[in-house]
């Protein structure tokens, strides 16, 4: 009980102190580990498990849709709302057919995309406000 409490402090103060751009980041992290836990319940036995990280996943989707401005963004958000759409719709697929391999290629691009936020994260660098990164159509 106190290592779970002293986790969840850490993660309030983490997201408390962190640029817009490592908000984005965390976000992505969160998607890449429920992805990787569904895909191991589905390929073990689909169930309450399998559907539960996979609504996680889902619910992360639609914040990081929910985060993109669309105006400082431009053609970059638009393209990232498709992609997030694709992801979405292949996520309920794989929930329906119960396929790991539907998740496995969600979160091949959960991961490139992470790795893209990140690199712009660090070409904005640790500034409090990285309002340079939000010109990628973020708004977190």
């Amino acid at each position: 009980m106190v290592r779970y409490k002293v986790e969840q402090a850490y993660k309030r103060s983490s997201v408390s102190t962190a640029t817009p751009l490592g908000l984005i980041v965390m976000l992505y992290d969160g998607l890449a580990v429920n992805l990787a836990r569904a895909e191991r319940s589905l390929a073990v036995s689909p169930g309450a498990d399998s559907a539960r990280y996979l609504k996680k996943a889902q619910d992360i989707i639609c914040e990081l849709m929910g985060s993109l401005d669309f105006e400082k963004g431009g053609e970059i958000a638009r393209n990232l709302f498709r992609v997030y759409e694709y992801m979405n719709y292949r996520l309920i697929q794989a929930n329906l057919r119960r396929d790991p391999a539907m998740v496995a290629e969600v979160r091949g691009l959960v991961l490139q995309l992470k790795e893209a936020w990140e690199e712009a994260e660090r070409k904005v660098g640790k500034s409090r406000n990285g309002s340079e990164g939000m010109a990628l159509g973020g708004r977190a």
